[in-house]
């Protein structure tokens, strides 16, 4: 066949030009020889082409051969079906062939890379593997070359402990047709699943722990895969000590102990939905590179109820963690007991070990909510609903949401959601000989009403944020938090130190916060630096410098939504228009007042850090619109199902769902009641919409 030869066109905005691909495509090899040039061999192989593209949005895969005694590109497609690209090429053989593979998605853009330079005989040839590298996201292709394919199916199996599963081996030569013969069977981990020989064809796989394992079958040098998902371990509120963490699940204790020796590094813990009663600890230790992993069982609801698990005479501690390397994922706890007039509430949830993740967490009804102890250092706690702890003194509520002290740090405290705390919401705090708070860093919380269910909450002290104890912080940081405080609730919003002490260094950097009495009360530190915050309340005090030596202060760019002639502006122990304050202070030169609340609501959308599809939205709606546009595109993908939670009313009734089409959502902000305290509270938590609503988005795919 003879027919003109077009060279590739060039790159244009990154998407090499595909108008030549379809005539291309079809011509294979019997494209023109170029008559000047050295001649190809008159010898052809066929190759068998095979890439596993399953995670990614492969729809079409292209070869290129070239070699210097091959004039003309040759140029293959190659068709991909069910998450495989299979097909044949036909290539002179000879040495230093080129062989290029790109890979594209249903639009035509390339998403994927990669070229290998080999010898090529006549017959039967070796395999060759190669990795396409991705032009985009993080996703490699694992591609091979040979005279032979080998699949096997199934390709992917999920199993229980001690379950088996039978795989056949499917053997096709460079012509497609079937190939009668003994493979080889292997696998990667025999730790997690052993494979033996059935068949001419076929092998029997066994699952022995918890894990992923590739199982292979290999003939005339080349392998077909097959993945191999052991589930892991399950822990179940009837479970027995006795159990074998599998069929037979364990009960909380005997899991969170270790099972009896079975759980090791980089295993996960399945609690199965239900309600577990009795104090547990924890001593559960993985390693850096493989901790060990407790998590809620998807689409089941686990909850820890800590009500007559510990003292009834002191406040005890409900569930500690003593093992390190450890995470616990998207589980509920609370105490369902009805008391709350007493301290003997307990601590929920206590992290005396290092490197401790607290994923998604949901926590509620406690006494203290989360306590750290000082001596631990790596700890996280990221993305919590933490709610309605803590209990009604004579005098004020106690109990609060988050209680973080470190003497080494990090801890880092990350996009958790604090709310209607008989104390303060985040308290990060020491007292004297008792801890340090070195190295802790608060970034993207949002802490509002806390202190709004005690008796009295229009001047409870319980701060949103408190930041600083009878020990000096130092080189902590408070960024992108949001605050809020209904009206007629919070004396203090934001707590910047304590007491009289001498602090070393914080950075205060990108707030938001909103209402209180004081929204930002500042004490005594060596050296602070507060930039690009704003706060608002239209009869707030708005900042209080309780110290007379500023010289370490470092105020910038903050924004006082107030009237600047009001005597909102403190500094050491008189009020001031905004103007005197700056003069007598000597710092904030280059803060500003804007004298309105702005016109249109302010949308914040966090991404969560560990489950894909899951975000915190936080609105401040100045405007009081009935809904509100929220853009979900940087969290939710498009064609997902979605639905958006009040975290005021978490298990309740979704307030939006439906499928994602991309662009703004429409969340309705007329608001919902919140959940009351287990055993109620002297004053009702306050309904805050339509001025203002968080939700939680979840997504999945439909």
């Amino acid at each position: 066949m003879r027919l003109s030869y077009r060279r590739r066109g060039p790159d244009i905005g990154g998407i090499r030009v595909a108008v030549t691909l379809a005539s291309v495509l079809a011509l294979g090899s019997c494209l023109e020889r170029d008559p000047t040039g050295s001649r190809p061999s008159s010898v052809t192989t066929t190759l068998l082409v095979r890439a596993d593209v399953t995670g990614t949005a492969v729809a079409t895969v292209v070869v290129d051969v070239t070699a210097p005694d091959i004039p003309a590109t040759l140029v293959f497609n190659v068709p991909v079906a069910q998450g495989a690209a299979l097909g044949t090429i036909t290539v002179p053989a000879g040495s230093n062939r080129t062989i290029a593979l790109r890979a594209f998605d249903a639009g035509g853009v390339e998403t994927h890379s990669g070229s290998v330079t080999v010898n090529i005989q006549p017959g039967t040839n070796p395999t060759i593997a190669l990795v396409l590298m991705p032009v985009t996201g993080s996703v490699p292709i694992n591609a091979t070359l040979g005279s032979f394919a080998v699949t096997v199916t199934p390709a992917v199996r999920a199993l229980m402990i001690g379950d088996t599963v039978n795989l056949t081996a499917t053997i096709l030569d460079a012509g497609g047709q079937p190939v009668a013969a003994q493979v080889d069977w292997g696998t990667l981990i025999p730790a997690v699943a052993t494979v033996v020989s059935t068949g001419q064809q076929t092998g029997r796989v066994t699952a022995i722990r918890p894990g992923r394992a590739t199982v292979v079958a290999t003939y005339g040098g080349t392998a077909g895969p097959a993945t191999i998902v052991v589930a892991g371990w399950y822990a179940s509120p009837s479970g027995s000590s006795d159990g074998d963490g599998s069929t037979r699940p364990w009960d909380l204790q005997t899991a969170l102990h270790g099972g009896n020796g079975k759980v090791q590094p980089g295993d996960t813990i399945w609690l199965r939905g239900g309600t577990y009663t009795g104090a547990v600890q924890s001593t559960l230790a993985g390693t850096a590179a493989a901790p060990v992993v407790v998590r809620q069982y998807p689409g089941e609801r686990a909850i820890l109820d800590a009500a007559g698990a510990t003292s009834g005479l002191i406040r005890g501690d409900y569930f500690t963690v003593k093992g390190s390397y450890s995470t616990f994922w998207g589980f509920e706890l609370t105490d369902s007991d009805v008391n709350r007039t007493t301290d003997t509430r307990p601590n929920l949830v206590v992290a005396n070990a290092s490197h401790v993740k607290f994923i998604n967490l949901i926590v509620h009804d406690g006494g203290i909510g989360l306590f750290t102890f000082s001596e631990p250092v790596d700890i996280e706690v990221s993305g919590c609903l933490v709610y309605n702890n803590g209990w009604q003194q004579p005098n004020e509520g106690n109990g609060h949401g988050l209680y973080i002290k470190s003497s080494t740090g990090p801890v880092y405290v990350r996009d958790n959601i604090i709310f209607n705390q008989f104390g303060y919401g985040i308290h990060i705090f020491t007292a004297a000989g008792t801890g340090g708070l070195t190295n802790i860093h608060a970034e993207g919380n949002v802490s509002f009403n806390n202190g709004a269910v005690d008796a009295d909450p229009l001047n409870s002290p319980n701060a949103n944020i408190l930041f600083g104890g009878s020990e000096p912080v130092r080189n902590g940081t408070l960024v992108d938090n949001m605050t809020y405080f209904s009206p007629g609730v919070g004396v203090h919003n934001l707590l910047i130190g304590f007491g009289t002490l001498v602090n070393e260094d914080l950075t205060v950097r990108n707030n938001y916060a909103v209402g209180g009495a004081l929204l930002l009360d500042v004490g005594w530190w060596q050296s602070l630096t507060m930039t690009d915050n704003s706060l608002f309340g239209a009869t707030s005090d708005m900042i209080w410098l309780r110290d007379a030596t500023l010289t370490g202060f470092q105020l910038a760019n903050n924004r006082y939504y107030r009237d600047p002639s009001a005597e909102a502006w403190g500094y050491i122990n008189t009020d001031y228009g905004f103007s005197a304050w700056q003069q007598v202070s000597g710092v904030g030169a280059t803060d500003r007042v804007v004298t309105s609340d702005p016109a249109e609501p302010k949308v914040f959308v966090r991404p969560n850090r560990y489950e894909p599809g899951r975000a915190n939205v936080i609105i401040y709606n100045w405007s009081r619109q009935a809904i509100v546009p929220v853009d979900l595109s940087g969290s939710v993908r498009i064609g997902d199902r979605y639905e958006v939670r009040s975290v005021q009313d978490f298990f309740g009734a979704a307030v939006l769902t439906g499928t994602y089409t991309g662009g703004p959502v429409s969340v309705p902000m007329t608001g919902v009641t919140p959940v009351a305290p287990i055993g109620g509270s002297p004053t009702p938590p306050p309904q805050t919409g339509p001025d203002f609503g968080v939700f939680v988005v979840k997504s999945a795919p439909s």
